[in-house]
C-alpha cells in the first residue's frame, strides 16, 4: 500500500505544470468577472507568475529517464517537456501583448483565463498516449482558442471568425475522432504503444484510412492544406495578439501529438505516411506562398505564411522515422518559428489598436514612426523569410538537410522554391515601412507589454540565429520519446 501511494504521488508530480495552470484558471474565473479598475490586472499577472513556475516545474523533465504516469495514459519524458515549455513560452509572450492591448478593458481580466485553458490544452496533447486523452485536449486547446476570437463580443468580423473557427473544428474534431476508434477497434487498445504493437497484423487498408481521418484532426490545428480554410477568416477577424497566439500555441501542440501518435503507433510498413506527409507538405508550401502574394490585409498575409511555414516544419515529420536529425530539426524550428511569429504580431497588435487597421498602407512608413517597431517587424519578416544570420534560416537550414537525409530530395527541392517566392511578399512589407513615405503622421500604440513581447521575440530570433547550437542542443534533449 505505501507504494501504490507513493507512486500516485509520483504521478500527481507528473502533471505538476498542468494542474498549477488549470487551477489558477479555475480561481481566476471568478476574480476576472468581478475585477473593476486597476483590478482588472490581477488575472494577467497572477497568469504570468503561474506560467513562469509551471516552466520552472517543467524544466526539469527535459533531463528525466522517460516514464509513464496514470496507468500508461501519460507520458513524462524530454519530448513532452520541449514542447510544454515551447508552448508556455508563446503563451507568456501572447499574454503580455494582450495585457497591453486591452488596458483598461473589460477583455484584460477574461483573456488570461482562456490563455491559460488553451496552454493546458495543448500541454496535455504533448503528452497524451490514450486515445480518449488526445480528443480530450484537443477540445481543450480549441474552446478556450473561440473564446479568445471573440474577445470583443460586439465586432462582427470576430463574430463571424468564431462561427467559422467553431463549425470547422467541430467537423474535423469529430472526424479525428470517428478515425480513433477504428484503431481502437483493430487492437482492443487505448494505448498508443500498445495499438503500435497490435497493428503489425492488422488489414493496411483500415490502417490507412483510420490515418486519413485522424491526419483531418490534426491538420485542422497544423493549418494544413486542405484542412487550413478557416484560418485567413480568423487571422483577420481575431485580435491582433490572438491571431499570434493561434498561430503558434495550437500548431505546435498539435505537430506534437502527430508526431507522438506516428512514431509510437502507426509504423510506415503498414501505412506509407511519410509520402503521403511529404506530398502534403509541398501542397502546403506552395499554397500558402502562392496566395500570400495577393494579400493586402497584414493578419491575411501572416495566415497564409502561417499555412507555408506549417508546410516547412511538416517536411521534418515526413522523415522523422528516416533520419536522426529530423526532430531537432522541427523542435528548433518551432523555437525559431515562435519567436519571429509572435513578434511580428505584437508589432502588428501595436499598428491595428493605434490605427485600426491590418492593411498595408497601415504600415507605410513605419520606419519613420515607430523606428524600433518597424525594425522588430522587418527583423521578423526577414527571419521568416529564411535570410541569414537569424533563427529562420538556420532552422529552414536544418528542415532542408533533414528532407535530404531521409531521401525527399525533390521536397528540399520544392521547399526552396518556395522560400525564394516567399521572400517577395515580405520584402513588400519591409519595403512599404522603409521606402514609402509615410500617409499617417500617427505613432503606433505605446505599451509596456507589447516592448515586452517584442523584444524578448526579437532576442531569441538574433540571438538563436547567430548561436543556433543553444536552441539545437536543446532540441536535441526533446527528441527523447517514450517508446
Amino acid at each position: 500500500m505505501p507504494e501504490a501511494g507513493s507512486m500516485s504521488c509520483m504521478d500527481l508530480w507528473a502533471v505538476g505544470p498542468e494542474m498549477v495552470l488549470a487551477g489558477l484558471a479555475l480561481v481566476l474565473v471568478p476574480i476576472a468577472g468581478w475585477a473593476r479598475g486597476p483590478w482588472r490586472r490581477l488575472p494577467s499577472v497572477a497568469a504570468f507568475v503561474g506560467l513562469v513556475i509551471a516552466m520552472g516545474l517543467t524544466a526539469p523533465m527535459l533531463t528525466a529517464a522517460p516514464r509513464e504516469a496514470f496507468c500508461g495514459t501519460y507520458a513524462v519524458d524530454p519530448f513532452r517537456a520541449f514542447y510544454q515549455l515551447v508552448i508556455e513560452a508563446g503563451t507568456i509572450i501572447t499574454l503580455l501583448a494582450l495585457a497591453s492591448h486591452f488596458r483598461g478593458a473589460e477583455q484584460e481580466a477574461q483573456a488570461p483565463v482562456a490563455l491559460l485553458m488553451a496552454s493546458v490544452g495543448g500541454m496535455g496533447l504533448a503528452a497524451a498516449t490514450d486515445l480518449g486523452l488526445i480528443v480530450l485536449f484537443l477540445q481543450m486547446v480549441s474552446f478556450p482558442s473561440y473564446l479568445l476570437v471573440l474577445l470583443v463580443r460586439s465586432d462582427r468580423p470576430a463574430q463571424e471568425a468564431t462561427l467559422k473557427y467553431f463549425l470547422y473544428g467541430a467537423a474535423a474534431l469529430a472526424v479525428m475522432a470517428y478515425g480513433l476508434t477504428f484503431l481502437f477497434g483493430l487492437t482492443g487498445s487505448l494505448n498508443l504503444r500498445v495499438i503500435g504493437a497490435n497493428l503489425a497484423g492488422a488489414d493496411a487498408a483500415w490502417v490507412a484510412f483510420a490515418f486519413g481521418l485522424v491526419l483531418i484532426g490534426y491538420g485542422f490545428e497544423m493549418t494544413l492544406v486542405p484542412f487550413h480554410v478557416w484560418a485567413p477568416d480568423v487571422f483577420q477577424g481575431a485580435t491582433a495578439p490572438v491571431s499570434g497566439f493561434v498561430s503558434v500555441v495550437p500548431k505546435v501542440a498539435a505537430f506534437a501529438g502527430l508526431l507522438r501518435l506516428l512514431l509510437e503507433a502507426l509504423p510506415d510498413s503498414l501505412v506509407a505516411w511519410p509520402v503521403v506527409l511529404a506530398i502534403v507538405a509541398a501542397v502546403t508550401m506552395s499554397f500558402g506562398n502562392l496566395v500570400a502574394l495577393r494579400q493586402t490585409s497584414l493578419k491575411r498575409l501572416l495566415a497564409y505564411s502561417s499555412i507555408a511555414q506549417a508546410g516547412y516544419m511538416l517536411m521534418a515529420i515526413a522523415v522523422a522515422e528516416r533520419t536522426p536529425d529530423a526532430l531537432p530539426a522541427i523542435s528548433y524550428y518551432f523555437v525559431a518559428y515562435l519567436c519571429m511569429n509572435l513578434a511580428a504580431f505584437a508589432v502588428l497588435a501595436q499598428v491595428e489598436r493605434m490605427l485600426g487597421s491590418d492593411e498595408l498602407d497601415a504600415v507605410r512608413g513605419l520606419g519613420r514612426r515607430a523606428p524600433w517597431p518597424a525594425a522588430a517587424l522587418a527583423l521578423a519578416l526577414l527571419s521568416l523569410a529564411g535570410i541569414p544570420p537569424l533563427a529562420g534560416f538556420a532552422g529552414k537550414v536544418f528542415l532542408l538537410m533533414a528532407a535530404i537525409e531521409g531521401g525527399f530530395v525533390w521536397l528540399a527541392v520544392i521547399a526552396a522554391l518556395n522560400m525564394t517566392v516567399a521572400l517577395y511578399y515580405y520584402a513588400v512589407v519591409i519595403a512599404e515601412m522603409y521606402f514609402r513615405e509615410p500617409e499617417r503622421t500617427e505613432a503606433v500604440a505605446p505599451g509596456a507589454g507589447y516592448a515586452w513581447a517584442t523584444c524578448l521575440c526579437a532576442a531569441g530570433t538574433i540571438v538563436f540565429g547567430i548561436a543556433p547550437k543553444l536552441a539545437l542542443s536543446l532540441a536535441q534533449l526533446g527528441s527523447v520519446m517514450l517508446r
